[in-house]
């Protein structure tokens, strides 16, 4: 069982770097080199679907397929969604994470975090964090 484990400033949250490339490119081709982008992420347990900002989708060459309404507690806006493939940080290869529908959200420009790591990937396996500064997730 891949299992991601590490220490957080509770004050920030828990930031973790995860890969982020265009859907079905991660499987490499003879003569072909793997073409991912790394980002920080913020592990959002409020996010229901995982989230990255529009900088980070064009970096990473996402293409938006649509629109989705992004709820808030305050309001509801159609937002881009994206197909992507994910790698989180386990084991020494990454867990790929193929074709996840991600949507885009706002993102202030001096945010410290580029991607929401929200419910849709967090409901594939078991989190764990306390305010002793440890977390741990495993899938």
């Amino acid at each position: 069982m891949p299992c991601l484990s590490g220490r957080f400033d509770p004050s920030q949250g828990i930031l973790i770097n995860l890969a982020i490339a265009k859907p079905g490119t991660l499987v490499p081709r003879p003569g072909e080199t793997l073409r991912v982008q790394n980002f920080l992420a913020l592990i959002d347990t409020g996010a229901t679907r995982t989230c990255i900002s529009r900088q980070a989708a064009s970096v990473a060459g996402l293409v938006a397929m649509g629109k989705l309404p992004m709820v808030s507690a305050t309001q509801t806006i159609p937002m881009d969604v994206y197909l992507a493939d994910i790698v989180l940080p386990m084991g020494t290869a990454g867990l790929i994470l193929p074709n996840m529908q991600i949507m885009e959200f706002n993102c202030d420009p001096n945010c410290a975090f580029q991607v929401l790591l929200g419910r849709d990937i967090l409901a594939k396996g078991v989190f764990t964090f306390s305010f002793d500064g440890h977390f741990s997730f495993s899938v």
